[in-house]
């Protein structure tokens, strides 16, 4: 029997700086672009930075008081506590997306949406929720794992993919996505030895998971240098041979022209600010990182979804530029006008910053400001 709701996908990194936030980032815009229901969350608890590739399209007052992952975990952990009847599936009530998703200041064509869940409110009960909790004892004492199940329910009820941006490494957070949340893992590597090493375990670890549903592994090689060829070539075939059978369910035919499409290439145009390759690349390039995410996107909804609709030049320039981080130059010079009675401040302040290198035009407010002489 097949499950005709939404899909829950996490992409997910052994190792730090591959990219892999900002391909969700993309593919989600993608997928909303195309006219679907999508949901991004925010996973990567201990260094949250998804919401930076969507910055221009946040609420800050939404942002800042939506809450997320880890208000959702407490509420359910303060409920756990009370001793009240309850129904069988009482944990649906604390596992709404909802409550703490909020939606992107973006129109989409054709009933699209992009829906934002963050790991939580940045302040000093998220850090403590985040370095002291005890995921073990979260599930065990308090039925962690039936939270969990709720949650991928309501996803997968609400929307049409919800995109999940899992912690790296071994963690207990990365085993939530890797294991307990998706359908499909992206699992995002880079050709290093070690990229290549830590990927390969996780996706046989989670290959070879009994009693669960299947998960669909899409190994995908991240920051390819094109310049490096040589280099490139034995990452590829140093990847193949450690994901032997990957993706599964696939002719040898189609697996192979699924490793010679699906890689994202190193810009370094991209390295310097969060920026969307869905604004920032001109559509139709075969080597553009857009490309890479569409070849993507392309696989993970079955060849539904290909390429990113055709957007006016005009407005792709004008929201790329939304992104550029602006350059603001220090003040080297300063007017500092001040009331006869505070001269004395004013001699003071303007001490410091000449010391600091900053030009000092005094000036002197008030009846007697013609009269009265700037000092010095």
């Amino acid at each position: 029997m097949t499950d005709d709701r939404g899909k829950v996908v996490t992409f997910y990194s052994y190792k730090g700086g591959t990219g892999r936030t900002m391909a969700l980032a993309n593919v989600a815009w993608i997928l909303a672009a195309n006219g679907k229901r999508v949901l991004v969350a925010d996973w990567d608890l201990e260094s949250p930075g998804l919401h930076r590739f969507y910055r221009p399209f946040i609420e800050p007052a939404a942002f800042e008081s939506a809450g997320g992952i880890i208000e959702l975990v407490r509420r359910y952990e303060q409920a756990t506590m009370l001793d009240v009847p309850r129904p069988d599936d009482w944990q649906r009530d604390f596992a709404r997306v909802s409550a703490h998703a909020f939606t992107l200041n973006w129109e989409f064509p054709d009933g699209g949406t992009l829906d934002f869940l963050a790991a939580g409110n940045q302040n000093q009960d998220y850090a403590r929720s985040v370095y002291e909790r005890d995921w073990d004892e979260f599930y065990t004492r308090y039925g962690g794992g039936q939270l969990f199940d709720a949650l991928r329910e309501d996803m997968k009820d609400r929307y049409d993919y919800a995109l999940l941006d899992s912690r790296t490494g071994w963690s207990d957070v990365a085993g939530i996505c890797t294991v307990h949340m998706p359908d499909v893992l992206v699992d995002c590597f880079t050709f290093s030895d070690q990229g290549i090493e830590g990927a390969a375990l996780v996706a046989g670890n989670v290959a070879r998971q009994r009693g669960r549903r299947p998960i669909r592994i899409l190994p995908v090689p991240m920051r390819v240098d094109l310049a490096e060829k040589k280099r490139a070539d034995a990452g590829r075939l140093a990847a193949r041979q450690r994901f032997t059978g990957l993706p599964s369910g696939m002719t040898p035919a189609e697996r192979d022209a699924y490793w010679a499409t699906v890689e994202v290439p190193y810009q370094p145009f991209y390295a310097y600010e969060e920026t969307l390759a869905t604004f920032g690349d001109r559509p139709g390039s075969r080597t553009s990182m857009l490309a890479a995410y569409e070849t993507l996107a392309g696989y993970l909804t079955d060849g539904e979804i290909q390429s990113l609709p055709p957007m006016e030049e005009s407005l792709r320039e004008r929201t790329a530029a939304r992104f550029v981080r602006p350059t603001v130059l220090p003040e080297t010079a300063v007017a500092l006008r001040f009331a006869a009675e505070d001269r004395l401040w004013a001699e003071w302040i303007a001490r410091v910053l000449r010391a600091a290198g900053v030009t000092v035009n005094l000036a002197p407010t008030g009846l007697d400001a013609d009269s009265a002489p700037a000092p010095e």
